[in-house]
């Protein structure tokens, strides 16, 4: 019987892959394929990652839009944090959490099953499996289980979860006690997937490529070593296909953007009603929800947007109409019932920062020298997926666009799943050790402009396809000033 092991690395960057820092993900990464063309959806956040992963499409059909959203279906008043409690809410009402169906309710209708354990944040955990206690499977966490009877269970048999710090590892370590010992040798299911908070937390709290962000990688490097010696010793996983992958890229923080404060000091009310305007923060990125999809609010908001140097690209809604200067949000499939009317990706460039990692952005939160990710920067866009196992090309460089999207699929292929039609990702067949193919990918840029009397805001946003699948490169914009 087939099984898929998947390890995933919060905020990997394919280019933080070194032997001297992770050698086991390195030596995976020489062993079996390497993506070097792989992307997440945008925002660039963690838990529409995770859902994405999970359900195979982007974050405009399956209905979590951010790390921070407006739920305009359960509580159109008000900016949710999509974490458990929320999350768990919104199922409670009776509305659907994910709207397209997840990697374990696909999985259940052929009898197959799908585990996850993580220590990142609550909500990236209930996001892989929402309707668990419907559908089977399992979702761990040092908070909470889906069922919800197994955590009880777990702390009886494995003991507290360790206290959450910087790095993450005491839970890490715990969490790896937990797969290897109950959710692989005990429970054994077809699709496993383990989830470090690691190399993400302590590039947040110290910056990119930081010594402190480099050894709590090292550690968790070591955990996945564990796995691996598992696997290679155990006659149900010996033949196991194993995909390693980040959720997101990373930057370093240019400067912090108070962008509440700044709208109300620009004269916008920020608020519930007809007037008002709902702002999510996420990170390198602001979703701005605009009342009752008041076109005009939504013109003067992009007007003065474009006027401050931290922005870059702008997403609109074709629920607003066309809006001068913004691209549609269609384009890179974000336009949903919970998607935002406008979305701004912050400014970024590709300069080094003092530890020779590529990329610095505006953020709504942290402090200048610190990680962090959201926008459309291509640091932030291109993550880790690496795959290794029987039925894997070995030693492979892969060049073709990828995707978050891509998982599911493929590891439904993997186990002899018929994949749904309705997915936007695609199964990643030129990774297969049987591939004789081709793949075509085409890449379409998308510009528009907005003049004012001081000067021309003109942005641009990059996206690869192949076949239906459409993954977003990058997207920014350039200022010119108006001549007299």
């Amino acid at each position: 019987m087939s099984r898929v092991i998947i390890a995933v690395f919060d905020g990997l960057q394919p280019a933080q892959i070194d032997s001297s820092v992770c050698p086991n993900i390195h030596q995976l990464s020489q062993d079996g394929c390497f993506f070097e063309s792989h992307h997440p959806v945008f925002p660039s956040v963690t838990r529409i990652n995770a859902a994405s992963m999970v359900t195979g499409v982007n974050p405009g059909s399956h209905g979590l839009p951010g790390n921070t959203f407006v739920a305009r279906d359960f509580d159109p008043g008000r900016v949710l944090s999509a974490m458990e409690p929320e999350l768990a809410a919104i199922a409670s009402s009776g509305l659907p959490v994910l709207y397209t169906p997840t990697l374990q309710e696909i999985l259940s209708t052929v009898g197959l099953e799908y585990m996850s354990i993580g220590v990142g944040t609550s909500g990236n955990a209930y996001a892989h499996n929402p309707r668990g206690e419907e559908f089977g499977g399992a979702t761990i966490h040092p908070d909470f289980s889906i069922p919800s009877s197994l955590h009880a269970n777990l702390l009886s048999s494995f003991g507290e979860w360790p206290a959450e710090s910087i790095p993450n590892t005491d839970r890490y370590v715990h969490a790896m006690d937990i797969f290897l010992d109950f959710v692989l040798e005990e429970k054994n299911p077809d699709v496993a997937l383990i989830w470090s908070s690691e190399p993400d937390k302590s590039q947040h709290a110290f910056g990119v490529g930081s010594p402190e962000s480099c050894a709590a990688l090292s550690q968790a490097d070591a955990q996945f070593g564990r796995l691996l010696g598992y696997l290679e010793a155990s006659p149900n996983h010996k033949k196991a296909d194993v995909l390693v992958l980040s959720d997101h890229g990373y930057s370093t923080i240019i400067g912090a953007v108070d962008i509440e404060g700044e709208m109300k000091r620009a004269g916008f009310h920020v608020g519930p009603g007809p007037e008002g305007v709902l702002v999510a923060s996420n990170g390198g990125s602001a979703l701005i929800y605009v009342g009752e999809a008041n076109r005009d609010l939504a013109d003067r908001i992009v007007s003065w947007l474009i006027s401050n140097e931290w922005c870059g690209a702008i997403l609109a809604s074709e629920r607003l109409g066309h809006i001068e200067g913004t691209i549609p949000a269609s384009v890179i499939s974000y336009d949903g019932p919970r998607c935002p009317d406008i979305t701004v990706s912050f400014k970024w460039t590709s300069e080094m920062n003092v530890e020779r990692f590529a990329g610095h952005v505006y953020s709504t939160g942290g402090a200048p020298g610190l990680g962090q990710h959201g926008s459309m920067s291509r640091h932030e866009m291109n993550n880790t997926l690496l795959c290794r196992g029987p039925s894997f090309r070995k030693g492979e460089r892969i060049l073709s666009p990828s995707g978050n999207i891509d998982v599911m699929p493929t590891v439904l292929d993997l186990l002899g799943v018929t994949v749904p039609e309705s997915i936007d990702g695609r199964v990643l067949e030129e990774a297969f050790s049987d591939f004789e193919g081709e793949i075509v990918s085409e890449t379409r840029e998308y510009v528009a402009t907005r003049k004012t009397e001081k000067h021309t805001y003109e942005q641009s946003i990059v996206v690869s396809r192949v076949d239906k699948s459409i993954y977003l490169d990058e997207g920014n914009s350039s200022v010119r000033i108006t001549k007299i």
